[in-house]
């Protein structure tokens, strides 16, 4: 009375957790009460699945002695291996409930009383989770035994219900566990090799000896970097809120494999040391485990593109503002304005000789006269000829100056300040500090002094 008790107990217990966790997921299975020998029985097997989708599995035990095959799999892969029954699926079906099947034989020499369990595996969230299938007893009885006097049954059932019933279930799952946890090795190393300027090539070598199944990599990427993938050996990549994530339904085969994903700086990350630290989770013995992977250090030392002189040369350029009124007075006093420019050839000399401080990079010699040209940068030292377009997603060709020990990143070359401007507005939907800048002859000037020279009204 106290067993049957017990087991009340225990069976309620499985109810009330499956209820808590699992919602409407059900599970149940179906067999005959008793098999011959040398014959065939149907298990069938009902889920309930509700919103479960994607990749999920069913696998029974059976103890030695019997063969199956499959009835009816709603698209799952059936196998028979090692005495154990498994469905997998890819993708689960799309009804909210469906039964499988499939038929069981035990051979001439089997018999018993048996007792038959098993799991319903699946991922949710990116996580695996069981549910276990309420176990279902049966018996394996020979014709002549069926066929000889009814009083020996009970003799028989009192120990087949203790010793045969039992005895199986003890020495099978040990037997198959021990070899797995004999095998298993994990060892994972993660190495982080800068490419170029801000971007970086993270490679996680995986050595998984005996592990099969389902397994995940999970990385940290410290905030101001973005993910891509380069090779996921056939994985699920994904990266949010910082968090790279490669899901498997299916380990790749052979005992090691690499994996490669891309980190790149964004144009506000500064400069410094950062970490990269993950770990790779994967099924032993039908329970999840987990392995860290060290952390891995890296360093971010970008040249940073200043932004300082927009704030000195954009109130130089706004002063033609204060003097629109006045700008007629220069339009009278033309011939004075233009002396500088009668006295331009002299100008020249000076000019020829900045170019050997004042080297263009990028651009062919310096244009005569007043031009005007979009500034997106300016720093100590090159960056790479693509970092524009891919800092700023900017297709415009960029050029570069010396000018006074600092390199400019010009964008555009216009004879009207207007042009120049309009530029400028449309770059700094790329460039958020772009401005313009003046030139004479090749030579920096301010933004004022080229417009009064070209006699050119300031736009806002």
């Amino acid at each position: 009375m106290i067993k049957q008790l017990i087991l009340l107990i225990q069976v309620l217990g499985l109810f009330f957790y499956q209820l808590i966790f699992t919602g409407d997921l059900t599970v149940t299975q179906k067999l005959p009460d008793s098999i011959t020998q040398g014959t065939e029985a149907v298990v069938e097997i009902t889920i309930k699945k509700e919103d479960i989708t994607g990749f999920a599995k069913v696998q029974q035990v059976f103890p030695d002695g019997f063969t199956a095959e499959p009835v009816e799999t709603k698209g799952a892969t059936f196998s028979f291996k090692d005495n154990k029954v498994k469905f997998i699926w890819m993708a689960l079906p799309a009804e909210s409930e469906f039964t499988i099947s499939y038929k069981i034989k035990p051979n001439e020499t089997t018999s018993g009383d048996f007792t038959l369990g098993g799991k319903f595996s699946f991922i949710s969230e990116s996580e695996r989770k069981n549910i276990e299938i309420p176990t279902a007893n049966f018996s394996v009885v020979s014709e002549p035994l069926v066929a000889e006097t009814i009083p020996e049954e009970p003799a028989e059932e009192e120990p087949t219900t203790e010793d045969p019933a039992e005895e199986p279930v003890v020495e099978e799952e040990p037997a198959e566990e021990e070899p797995v946890i004999e095998i298993v090795t994990i060892n994972c190393n993660r190495t982080v090799e800068s490419v170029e300027d801000g971007k970086y090539k993270v490679t996680v070598e995986i050595d998984k000896k005996g592990i099969q199944g389902f397994a995940k990599i999970t990385e940290q990427i410290p905030p101001g970097f973005t993910a891509s993938e380069d090779d996921s050996k056939g994985g699920v990549f994904s990266f949010k809120e910082n968090e790279v994530k490669i899901l498997w339904m299916a380990i790749p085969k052979g005992d090691t494999y690499t994996v490669v994903y891309s980190i790149e700086a964004n144009s506000e990350t500064e400069n410094g040391s950062y970490n990269i630290k993950g770990y790779y989770s994967y099924l032993e013995n039908d329970v999840t485990s987990k392995y860290n992977i060290d952390g891995s250090n890296f360093e971010l030392n970008v040249e940073q593109l200043v932004a300082e002189e927009p704030t000195q040369e954009e109130p130089i350029a706004e002063e033609p503002v204060v003097e629109e009124p006045v700008v007629e007075e220069p339009v009278i006093e033309e011939p004075v304005a233009e002396e500088p420019t009668q006295e331009e050839p002299a100008a020249e000399e000076p000019a020829t000789t900045d170019n050997s401080n004042n080297k263009v990079t990028t651009t062919p010699n310096p244009e005569n006269g007043v031009t005007y040209k979009v500034q997106v940068g300016a720093g100590h030292k090159t960056v790479a000829s693509n970092y524009f377009a891919v800092k700023f997603n900017l297709q415009d060709n960029v050029s570069t100056i010396n000018h006074e020990g600092w390199i400019k990143y010009l964008v555009g070359s216009f004879g009207e300040y207007k042009s120049a401007r309009d530029k400028r507005n449309n770059v700094r939907n790329n460039v958020k500090t772009a401005f313009v800048t003046a030139y004479n002859s090749g030579k920096r000037i301010t933004v004022q002094e080229a417009l009064m020279i070209s006699n050119q009204k300031w736009y806002k």
